[in-house]
């Protein structure tokens, strides 16, 4: 847990149910006329929808009683359009009923147009869904399969999910394009990125590095220019082409960002950041205020997530 939560919640599980008129997954897709459909949310990133206030205060119940019982996760979303004029990144976060399964993805979809964020959502909470049951990687796979329904959108994108303590707990990555997912260690305040980005640039890094082993700076410059030119994206996805890692120990805060934050804000602010707001949403929202306060004018994305151990989350919810 983030050395700077407070050690007492009010509540961990703390849930809201409200009345909706469109799918909380999938906002752009309206729901038919009929019942009295009400949204509920948890404060650990838990949706659900039901036909009616009382069916949902049922499922807030249900969910509270058994996600007591497992690890839980805080997550924090913040998302700005730049000067872009349709917000092509998203966000997707599944996390079961009973609180046992958990996924996230983060995608930055490639364009200024309705479709790229078409594919930025449909691929989001695709990957987030089929993570928490199956792993990163057939997360992002299974994102690649949505997106050959959508003719002509396409994003790039990065998928976490919690690995099972049996294979070494830690954090379980895949990715695709250049969004990013950083771990920040409290004890050592360092923020380590974990991907690697799949851009030109990064390709010129990588093959040029010898060459300008005694001129770094001459190669960022260099590779700088070609950052902007992705080498792979979800459209095309395969095993060969996405990247993957995992992480063993503690699961500490897990940071994705898309590169509207990453690009124009510094190692040393991302860092700076993790440190100070021990709130996930307060921590995603001040990435992208950056991302603006250094000049950024692309679509800004951040997801902040914190783990909660289960004898502490368990403790919490009355």
């Amino acid at each position: 847990m983030h050395p700077h939560l407070p050690p007492v919640f009010d509540t961990i599980h703390r849930t809201s149910a409200y009345a909706c008129g469109h799918h909380p997954v999938w906002p752009y897709a309206p729901l038919p006329p009929g019942p009295e459909w009400t949204h509920v949310t948890c404060r650990c990133g838990w949706a659900e929808i039901a036909e009616s206030h009382s069916d949902a205060r049922v499922l807030a119940r249900q969910h509270r009683r058994y996600a007591a019982e497992h690890p839980t996760y805080l997550p924090g979303t913040s998302l700005r359009i730049g000067g872009r004029t349709h917000q092509a990144d998203a966000t997707g976060t599944h996390v079961s009923t009973t609180g046992t399964r958990h996924g996230w993805a983060l995608a930055d979809g490639i364009g200024d147009y309705p479709l790229a964020a078409h594919a930025a959502g449909s691929a989001a909470a695709t990957a987030a869904y089929v993570a928490a049951d199956r792993g990163a990687v057939a997360g992002l796979l299974a994102a690649a399969g949505t997106l050959a329904a959508v003719n002509g959108g396409d994003t790039v994108m990065v998928v976490a999910a919690p690995r099972p303590p049996e294979y070494g707990a830690g954090w379980d990555i895949a990715w695709i394009g250049d969004c990013r997912a950083y771990e920040y260690d409290p004890d050592t305040d360092v923020l380590t990125q974990l991907t690697v980005d799949h851009t030109e640039g990064q390709r010129l890094r990588e093959s040029l590095a010898e060459h300008y082993r005694d001129r770094p700076q001459d190669l960022e410059e260099l590779a700088g220019w070609r950052d902007n030119v992705v080498t792979s994206s979800v459209a095309t996805a395969d095993h060969d082409s996405l990247g993957h890692i995992t992480t063993t120990g503690p699961r500490r805060r897990l940071l994705l960002t898309s590169d509207g934050v990453h690009k124009p804000v510094p190692h040393t602010s991302l860092t700076r950041a993790c440190r100070t707001f021990s709130d996930p949403p307060a921590c995603a929202n001040r990435l992208t205020l950056a991302a603006r306060y250094y000049g950024g004018t692309d679509n800004a994305a951040a997801l902040v997530i914190d783990p909660v151990p289960a004898p502490v989350a368990a403790e919490l919810v009355p």
